[in-house]
């Protein structure tokens, strides 16, 4: 039947194909593809975002990115996918409630920068997805 897409509580997900035209036995265009990802999110955040390097979640979820409110994590599928997640950070405390207030309009906006590196996919269901439509309105900054 497959797996099914990856889903946080805690941010909001799109995916990405960026090893889709790949050769599955080419590691080094593989590892390129990783790196042009984590420069393309990267691109798409602020100066007060920062790297993370080699940092996990939970099993399968890779911190990339943080500032004092929220992170971008990726979880690799086992179809080459690779599930963007802006989402809260889970060491808040005080600051909790601000950040997952200011998550939704902060993400949307990141997803929309993304998207000019990008094409990107959301869930609709457990199984489904669909191509991720850009905010008509301006952004907020991420």
């Amino acid at each position: 039947m497959g797996e099914g897409l990856y889903w946080s509580r805690d941010g909001r997900t799109a995916y990405v194909e960026p090893f889709d035209d790949l050769d599955p036995e080419d590691r080094l265009r593989w590892q390129d593809a990783w790196f042009d990802l984590g420069e393309a999110i990267a691109s798409c955040l602020s100066d007060a975002w920062e790297r993370v390097p080699r940092h996990w979640k939970r099993t399968g979820e890779r911190i990339v990115m943080c500032n004092g409110l929220h992170e971008v994590w990726l979880v690799e599928d086992s179809y080459a996918r690779v599930h963007v997640t802006f989402g809260v950070r889970d060491d808040l405390h005080e600051t909790e409630a601000l950040a997952r207030a200011t998550m939704p309009d902060r993400a949307e906006a990141f997803f929309d920068r993304l998207a000019r590196h990008y094409d990107l996919r959301v869930r609709t269901s457990a199984w489904m997805s669909a191509a991720r439509v850009a905010r008509p309105t301006g952004e907020a900054a991420a």
